[in-house]
């Protein structure tokens, strides 16, 4: 006896090279929905490298501060490791251009890779002085 299914093929938008195919209407094979991820002719996910690091909070931490790092950099080009809001905005970096004066604690103009990294982890948003109001 023959199964049939309904089946959408969905292409995404930012990798053409892979398709998701799901049942939408199964006659008894499948009791629910099930995604099929088809990419270079094999069937679902690719197999865990046993070499690979173990994914760790720290290591998630270490590697978007270098990517964060290297965007910093090209943002700033030659500037000696100093970034203004004008090549904030000339790297399309708009959410530091768009915080650039809370980045800016000392307000001279400029901004540092730590200064980037501080905001980020919450540093910079906190004001510099509190004052309780009762």
């Amino acid at each position: 006896m023959k199964k049939l299914f309904q089946v959408a093929v969905v292409l995404t938008l930012f990798d053409t090279s892979m398709a998701v195919a799901m049942p939408l209407a199964s006659v008894g094979l499948i009791p629910k929905p099930a995604f099929l991820q088809v990419k270079d002719g094999r069937f679902g996910s690719p197999p865990i490298d046993p070499n690979l690091p173990p994914v760790t909070g720290a290591s998630i931490n270490a590697e978007v501060n270098a990517e964060l790092a290297a965007r910093f950099a090209e943002a700033a080009g030659t500037s000696a490791g100093l970034l203004t809001k004008q090549q904030a905005k000339n790297a399309s970096w708009g959410y530091v251009a768009d915080h650039f004066a809370a980045i800016d604690r000392d307000h001279d103009g400029y901004i540092t890779f730590g200064d980037v990294l501080d905001f980020m982890q919450g540093g910079s948003a906190k004001p510099e002085s509190v004052q309780i109001v009762e």
